[in-house]
């Protein structure tokens, strides 16, 4: 593109009858000469004589006839550079059965690869030829020189009639305001009926446009004006399709009623690289005449057509029609190898490029009168400046004395003059019109009519307020006053500062030229009370005050807010005033100043209700933590912070200021997971995080509980729960500390947690018990929550080194140690024992631990083990003095003899028997053993009857069922049975 800003045309807006129209084609292969196809034959020479080919030279050659009726002829062939001289010629038959005359078909040399990026499935071809309707075909291809061509097959293509073809409505594509001169219409694709979904081509633009290159199509000349859409679609079909271009050839096809037709895709304003002259595509404008104009004339209609077209489009790119220009060849398809500098007129025909008769003999004998016709709507704009000055007395008393005489613009599309005070500038497009002033001089300085502004629309004119001028132009305006200097403004910008007020609106003069941001995405214009930025994607937004500066701050259009997508409004409680962007916000209000504020955290501000919320206005900008890995905005009554992991989250308070101090997003604590939300009860607030939760209440003060701990209070029912609320931080003592325990108070207990346990609840009656018994440095951790004992009637809990049980009748119990493993071994609760009723603790000798139940005790010492008491015995063993009596520590458990008839314990000092015929008996020493002697229950001696009784003069008698036992002082035992 040049320099020049150009603006595609204007579409108006379609009829409802132009509609795509699909085209038929049928391919019919003829092979080769050295292979010909199934329906194909070889024959020796031409029926009709062709130039230079001889009568004996072979012709490939297939006739079809009773085929679909169609209406354009084509001959196609595998692309090979060898292939370099084949001719053609077909001759077609009407639906009546009448053959036409044999026609030669031009070899078509335009393809898109000559210069341009290629396409490698393109195939080589003949120009097509129209045919109108027919239902019966012969060709014959002959080879004049070099290797003949392969793969060749005949294509016949159809295309059905639209009710648009007769009735095509006015033009689509109408006079644009980006030239200098007006740009005649012309009738879009849309209106011949094309099917864009054959089209594979993808525009290609060239940096500018050199020159313009006339064609003729060939084919029949006398069609009808209903004919046309159809011919060119059949024309679109066989570049697009046969020949593999992807698109029709031509920029502009032209009719003989003077009729323009919108060609290749891409806009007719652009630079797009056609198709129809083989290396010289790049730089040039096809033009092409419907019709053979190597038999007829030429009409004038399609002439003034042909000059007016390339004349509005020399206009735009500053080309002098009656110039010449140096081309390159791109291609060795054509005439010229590639790398050939050629110097031609800037309107040229096909036939100065390629080997072709193109435009034929009589549309390449109206190139001069083309030419000519061009240059004089080209430079139309030098009298209209004369005209101004000698017809307009204002003018004259303005501009004073003429300076110079009325000049072309270098462009070629206007013409100008100076004067003591100002200058006249004037183009067939807008006339002539007065410049002075600094409006003038700011012109001057963009390049005048070569700049972006072109040329002048109106004259320099002041503003209604009388402090400024301003000027309009073809591509926007320049307004100047003596506070803020000469300003350019144009575009969806002009038009939003326009609806304003222009000046006299809010906004004031403009202050900044009209700029394009540093992206190349966007424009703006600051002036003198706010500015206005404009996109494609958001349109022209007004931006002013505190709100626009902290657009600023965050980097203008760069910044992660994006462009704006509303104006600076005041918000609905009238304290501030915001403006959205495309990926946030900024609001301001006069206590918290202008922040920013953006993505799931916006969302979450404005589902509380934005500024009239809970949370009121944000008093930081929307920031990133210094981890990277969240996301915050502060507000007046708390703050938000965002995480992928965690969502939006709203923290206030107490809640929020513990998590502050754990140390933000890098505590332990990780990022929120839920909002500051209020407990069910009402009692106190709270927020969980990733690996944890704080609870504050105003009795008890602000706790931070951690995953495994707040998990633990959840499952005894949170706050509703037996434990209440926590009541402080994490605490312990040093062992707890130095054994990574983690040790949380409750209004009804504590949460202890270690990484080898977990976090388990113990309530205060278990945590008196536990406590009593010497606290977590004797029984460790819980490594279960509380859980009720199989038989219903009691609750538990397990820990490190023991368990603690509990019943309504016995209360909480430690049991731990062996003590504890003899009452699981004996069925736990449901044992002999059942629940405990004094927690294991030290016998008062210090040597062993014991622990009573509601059947029995049991008692452990290092030597003994721990064994089994219950009953009479056990009650005898106490009226011993337990383990400091005579008996000392039990060696056995309470065991059953083997008569099944009595029980017995053995003690370190003795034993204890006891039976239903004896009563229970302490029988220990020379007794114990004596009886032994005897078999023991079952013995001659039986059961003992009797306690040791002290005898007369020493020595002690015991009695038994059957006799006595009788010890001297000496210690000698007697046995004695009745």
């Amino acid at each position: 593109m040049t320099g020049t800003l150009l603006v595609l045309p204007v579409y108006a807006d379609p009829g409802p009858e132009a509609v795509p129209v699909e085209t038929s084609a049928e391919e019919v292969p003829l092979g080769s000469v050295e292979e010909p196809a199934a329906a194909a034959e070889v024959q020796e020479g031409t029926t009709e004589p062709v130039a230079g080919v001889p009568d004996t030279a072979p012709a490939l050659t297939v006739t079809r006839t009773g085929v679909d009726e169609f209406s354009l002829v084509g001959v196609t062939w595998a692309a090979d550079p060898a292939v370099r001289d084949v001719r053609a010629q077909v001759r077609v038959q009407d639906a009546a059965g009448a053959w036409g005359e044999w026609t030669e078909l031009g070899v078509e040399d335009a393809a898109v690869g000559t210069d341009a990026t290629a396409d490698t499935a393109q195939r080589a071809g003949t120009a097509p030829l129209w045919t109108g309707p027919s239902t019966g075909v012969e060709v014959e291809v002959v080879t004049v020189s070099g290797a003949a061509p392969t793969d060749v097959q005949l294509d016949l293509i159809g295309t059905p009639e639209s009710p648009a073809d007769a009735l095509p409505g006015t033009p689509d594509i109408q006079d644009t305001a980006d030239a200098a001169l007006a740009m005649p219409d012309v009738y879009s694709r849309a209106q011949w009926g094309a099917d864009e979904t054959i089209r594979t081509w993808d525009p290609e633009y060239a940096p500018t446009i050199k020159a313009a290159t006339l064609h003729h199509t060939a084919g029949a000349n006398g069609y009808a004006a209903e004919a046309v859409p159809g011919i060119i679609r059949t024309m679109y079909a066989y570049h697009t399709q046969s020949l593999r271009w992807g698109d029709i050839g031509y920029n502009v096809i032209v009719d003989r009623f003077g009729r323009l037709w919108e060609g290749r895709y891409g806009g007719l304003a652009s630079t797009v690289v056609g198709a129809h002259a083989g290396g010289f595509n790049t730089g040039t404008f096809g033009v092409s005449m419907i019709g053979n104009y190597d038999v007829v004339d030429t009409t004038q209609p399609m002439v003034d057509a042909v000059a007016a077209i390339i004349a509005w489009k020399f206009s735009l790119y500053n080309v002098n029609p009656s110039g010449t220009v140096q081309l390159t060849s791109g291609g060795s398809t054509s005439r010229y190898p590639a790398g050939t500098r050629v110097t031609l007129p800037t309107i040229f025909g096909h036939r100065d490029t390629g080997s072709t008769a193109c435009p034929g003999r009589y549309g390449y004998a109206k190139l001069p009168e083309i030419r000519s016709k061009v240059a004089a709507q080209v430079g139309s704009a030098l009298p209209l400046v004369s005209q101004r000055y000698s017809s307009d007395a204002a003018a004259r008393q303005l501009l004073g004395a003429q300076t110079t005489a009325p000049t072309r613009t270098p462009n070629g599309q206007g013409a100008f003059a100076h004067y003591a005070n100002g200058s006249i500038y004037a183009s067939g497009a807008t006339g002539a019109r007065i410049l002075r002033g600094p409006i003038r001089d700011k012109w001057a300085s963009l390049g005048w009519e070569n700049g972006s502004l072109g040329y002048p629309t109106t004259d320099t004119t002041a503003t209604p307020d009388g402090r400024g001028l301003y000027q309009h132009f073809q591509n926007g305006s320049i307004y100047w006053s003596q506070a803020t200097g000469a300003h350019t403004i144009g575009g969806a910008i002009r038009d939003r500062w326009g609806s304003l007020g222009w000046e006299n609106g809010s906004l004031g003069y403009p202050a900044s030229d009209w700029t394009t941001t540093p992206n190349g995405r966007a424009q703006f214009v600051h002036f003198q009370n706010g500015s206005i930025y404009w996109s494609q994607a958001t349109g022209a937004r007004v931006l002013s005050g505190q709100v626009f500066e902290g657009w600023a701050r965050t980097g203008f259009e760069n910044s992660p807010l994006g462009m704006p997508t509303t104006d600076v409004t005041a918000t609905p409680d009238g304290a501030g005033r915001f403006a959205h962007f495309q990926n946030g916000s900024v609001y301001w209000s006069q206590r918290t100043g202008a922040h920013s504020i953006g993505g799931p955290i916006r969302d979450r501000w404005a589902a509380a209700g934005w500024e009239a919320g809970a949370m009121g206005y944000p008093t930081s900008d929307w920031t990133t933590t210094p981890n990277g890995a969240a996301q915050y905005v502060h507000f007046q009554n708390g703050s938000v912070y965002w995480s992928q992991a965690g969502g939006a989250r709203w923290l206030t308070g107490g809640v929020y200021a513990a998590w502050a101090a754990s140390g933000w997003e890098t505590s332990a604590l990780g990022m929120p997971v839920s909002d500051t939300a209020g407990t069910p009860d009402g009692g106190a607030v709270y927020a969980h995080f990733q690996r944890g939760s704080v609870y504050a209440t105003t009795e008890h003060g602000t706790s931070v509980l951690s995953t495994a701990v707040a998990a633990a209070w959840g499952r005894t029912g949170w706050e509703n729960g037996p434990l209440g609320y926590p009541t402080a931080p994490p605490a312990g003592t040093a062992a707890a500390q130095q054994a990574g325990a983690t040790v949380q108070r409750f209004e009804g207990g504590v949460v202890y947690a270690t990484s080898a346990t977990g976090a388990h609840a113990v309530s205060a009656a278990f945590g008196a018990a536990v406590d009593a018994a010497g606290g977590p440095a004797v029984l460790g951790y819980p490594t279960t929550d509380v859980a009720t004992t199989p038989d219903g009637r009691g609750t538990y809990q397990h820990f490190q080194n023991g368990s603690v049980y509990a019943t309504a009748a016995t209360g909480a119990r430690v049991l731990r140690g062996a003590v504890y493993d003899l009452w699981a071994r004996s069925g736990w609760e449901n044992g002999v024992l059942g629940y405990p009723t004094v927690s294991t603790a030290a016998t008062p000798d210090g040597q062993g631990l014991y622990a009573h139940f509601q059947g029995g005790s049991v008692y452990w010492t290092r030597p003994t083990g721990a064994h089994l008491l219950r009953g009479d015995i056990y009650t005898a063993w106490a009226a011993q003095g337990w383990e400091q009596g005579t008996l000392r520590y039990p060696t056995t458990d309470v065991t059953t003899t083997p008569d099944r008839k009595g029980s017995y314990a053995y003690f370190q000092g003795g034993a204890v028997y006891s039976s239903a015929v004896g009563g229970t008996r302490v029988l220990r020493g020379a007794v114990l053993d004596a009886w032994a002697r005897t078999g023991w229950e079952q013995g001659r001696l039986g059961w003992p009857t009797s306690d040791t009784v002290a005898q007369p003069g020493g020595g002690t008698r015991t009695t038994f069922e059957h006799g006595t036992v009788t010890v001297s002082a000496s210690g000698a035992a007697t046995v004695t049975v009745r």
